[in-house]
């Protein structure tokens, strides 16, 4: 299979790695700027490279991957459509809610394989989690909470695109980090979110760059332009899901020491199952009276190896058109649509000071 791959950053790199391991180097790479493309065309061995999205007209390209701030994501997948291609995208699937459901009906239209990056259900525990729930043997899930707290966004940080509204969107933490965490949650209990309340902290809205790109407080003395941040450091959120389940999430990229830790705990009616990040080979299970159980992942994966296992899927359902009735396991575009309906739920409580709002159109797919 021939792919090709839009954009040249970290996340880029995360892809084209999984690719290598899936013989599938990509034919095609494009960036924003030649030099970029130039570069991780060299670095990589990609034979063509440049800016132009005419790169991946080719008809001998079967998938694409878009690797690009969220901005972007709309119209290079409506480009990629038109051009009868598979997608591989990058959460969030876009910015707004209305248009990512108009996308994923598109997707279904044209009959692509249009997949959402949400690689942290393909750790082996998650799997395993989501099985176990969803046999039934403990009854019906209950209570879903946990967090997902980053460090990376915690001052000094530099400035980046994510902080700008017109490329990274209103958000930040909730569609950046609290996507996966949202996704998680509805993957291993099969129950959509249909209501929220929420509130975002916003900690250093007035924020000085300094000459060497680097954001500080903007009381801190020295120099530099200070510029408006409007998008959250942190989050916390109460949800409600189908069936009177209830939970909530905590969300921070501002926790020193926490590098990239996401915990979940699932109460079941007979049992409680808990899972973390950062021992991501360990799914621990009790049941009242009886003892913490382990199972061990000795073969357990890291954060990248969930991009081969995702992208590996992807893969397979493209090359298999009997499989694209919908793969158990894939995030499709219906799993980003229904992500961004409830990312867009969350910003409008917190306007609304915390308010319950409902999700629209939670469970259309």
């Amino acid at each position: 299979m021939r792919t090709a791959i839009v954009g040249a950053g970290g996340i880029a790199e995360l892809h084209v790695s999984a690719m290598k391991r899936l013989d599938a180097r990509p034919a095609a790479v494009i960036a924003e700027t030649e030099d970029e493309a130039r570069a991780f065309a060299a670095r990589h061995g990609i034979p063509r490279w440049g800016t132009e999205l005419e790169l991946i007209s080719d008809p001998a390209i079967d998938a694409v991957h878009l690797c690009t701030p969220p901005s972007t994501h709309s119209g290079l997948i409506r480009f990629c459509l038109d051009q009868g291609k598979h997608i591989y995208c990058e959460k969030p699937l876009c910015l707004d809610a209305d248009e990512a459901a108009v996308l994923a009906e598109a997707a279904r239209e044209r009959g692509s394989v249009c997949a959402v990056g949400f690689n942290v259900r393909f750790y082996p525990a998650c799997l395993a989690l989501r099985a176990r729930i969803r046999s039934g043997d403990f009854g019906r899930p209950l209570l879903i909470h946990g967090d997902y707290l980053q460090s990376f966004h915690a001052l000094p940080a530099r400035y980046q695109w994510r902080y700008d509204p017109a490329i990274g969107g209103p958000m930040r933490a909730v569609t950046e980090i609290g996507s996966h965490w949202l996704d998680l949650a509805r993957f291993i209990t099969g129950l959509e979110i249909t209501a929220v309340s929420a509130r975002l902290g916003r900690f250093f809205p007035k924020r000085r760059i300094g000459p060497d790109g680097m954001m500080s407080p903007e009381d801190e003395s020295g120099e530099g332009e200070v510029i408006q941040v409007e998008s959250e450091d942190a989050a916390i959120i109460h949800l409600q899901f189908w069936e009177g389940t209830i939970g909530s999430v905590v969300l921070s990229e501002v926790s020193p020491g926490r590098e990239n830790r996401l915990t979940i705990e699932a109460t079941c009616e007979r049992g409680n199952f808990w899972w973390n990040s950062e021992a991501n080979g360990v799914l621990s299970v009790s049941r009242k009276g009886g003892p913490i159980q382990t199972e061990s992942f000795g073969f357990g994966e890291g954060f990248g190896d969930t991009f081969y296992s995702s992208i590996g899927l992807f893969y397979r359902t493209v090359l298999s058109p009997e499989r694209r009735d919908g793969s158990a396991r894939l995030p499709t575009f219906d799993d980003g649509a229904e992500n961004a309906a409830v990312c867009a739920a969350i910003l409008e409580s917190d306007r609304r000071g915390s308010e319950w709002v409902a999700v629209r159109g939670a469970g259309r797919s």
